[in-house]
């Protein structure tokens, strides 16, 4: 088959985080021709991409093209709505040289909603089947910069029809959660569903070595982004008072975002930052330590994120204040206390707890079903393969 992969923000080769596109991408073309199409625009450190990077990461039947995007500096800002409008314009220039026939498939991440409502334009003409992939759900994620939009019904906030006309496009569903399938099912429930984790890369943390620190504390550690969705800042806080209460506790936060230098006051001997650090130091670190922490707003919609997929396949204790009901049950396969964000009273309780019975039962053969990536990618692999008519 012939498959186009739409991925504005995905990672590739040599770059820091992992992204599910380029994984599925690589997987895909061991029997069928990929093309992956991403932004010349890297989100995560604002920066952008030499062209030649496009062709240094193309590899056998895997080809890279990048897309052209303005820029921004803040995540939440006018600069980045010019630079989503560029990006879709260059994406719509592709779409329309495309001709019938050269595709047979075209898989994409959601969001950005309006790439895939150009998708949903164009398929009839060129007669390709499309599979949208749910990162996140937007415009509910909008929660995240105002909480009080979690109050409204989502059918009734801004942009919510564009979302459906996006979501109801599709012959297929994926999504990182059941959450996120459920939502895009409203619109679209005859389209095939799978949901598949974003799952972790089990042989590179086989190869990770554990960091010894030495001496007898118990180590907290934080992997990913600090921004506004994130309540870092109680975590902080409860490590602070525990150590000053005589406590041996130590918290290592690797990953960086809009409230590092914020956060930074907290720094000392019982509080480490990293900043962003090459993927198998992150896991070095993380299994040096106890004890993950999953420290997300009771407001903000993320469900099954790519830092929870690292803590679970881990199986290290996790002490979390994520609300989602799948997450809540997910928790049930390992060790795990739960406190209220913004509550650094109840965080102090919860790390007591789980210090207390960190060594309780893993339910291992459960957590490598779901979140071993090249077991459950396979059920992507086998809808896009039946999609397109490969028995």
């Amino acid at each position: 088959m012939k498959i186009a992969i739409v991925a504005p923000y995905c990672s590739l080769p040599g770059e820091p985080n992992f992204n599910r596109f380029w994984y599925l991408a690589v997987l895909l073309s061991q029997q069928h021709d990929v093309l992956l199409l991403t932004s010349n625009f890297k989100h995560l450190n604002k920066s952008f991409r030499r062209p030649e990077m496009a062709e240094n990461a193309s590899q056998g039947r895997l080809k890279v093209k990048l897309l052209k995007e303005s820029g921004y500096t803040k995540n939440v800002s006018l600069a980045r709505v010019r630079s989503h409008h560029v990006l879709v314009k260059d994406f719509e220039t592709w779409l329309q040289n495309c001709r019938h026939g050269d595709w047979d498939i075209i898989y994409s991440a959601y969001p950005l909603i309006a790439t895939n409502i150009l998708l949903g334009q164009h398929k009839e003409r060129l007669g390709y089947k499309l599979v949208i992939d749910v990162q996140d759900v937007w415009p509910e994620a909008f929660s995240a910069v105002i909480p009080a939009l979690k109050k409204i019904p989502h059918n009734l906030l801004p942009f919510a029809a564009r979302a459906n006309r996006a979501y109801a496009a599709a012959d297929g569903l994926v999504a990182v959660s059941q959450s996120y399938l459920d939502r895009a099912k409203e619109a679209n429930p005859d389209a095939a569903g799978e949901v598949v984790y974003i799952g972790a890369d089990y042989e590179k943390l086989g190869r990770a070595e554990a960091k010894h620190f030495g001496g007898e504390a118990t180590r907290f550690f934080y992997l990913g982004t600090l921004s506004y969705s994130y309540d870092m800042e109680t975590v902080c806080k409860g490590i602070q008072r525990l150590a000053q209460a005589g406590e041996k506790v130590e918290l290592h936060i690797m990953g960086g975002g809009p409230d590092l230098e914020k956060l930074k006051q907290y720094e000392s001997d019982a509080v480490k930052f990293y900043g962003y650090i090459p993927y198998d130091e992150m896991m070095s670190v993380a299994k040096g330590c106890d004890v993950a922490v999953n420290a997300i707003q009771s407001y903000a919609m993320q469900s099954i994120t790519n830092k929870l997929s690292d803590y679970m396949a881990l199986e290290k204790p996790i002490l979390n204040s994520q609300e989602n009901a799948e997450v809540l049950e997910l928790l049930n396969l390992l060790p795990h206390a739960n406190y209220r964000s913004g509550d650094v009273e109840g965080f102090i309780r919860a790390a007591k707890e789980l210090i207390a019975h960190k060594n309780g039962a893993v339910d291992s053969d459960e957590i490598v079903r779901r979140f071993k990536r090249d077991i459950s990618y396979q059920k992507i692999v086998q809808l896009i393969e039946r999609l397109g008519g490969v028995s």
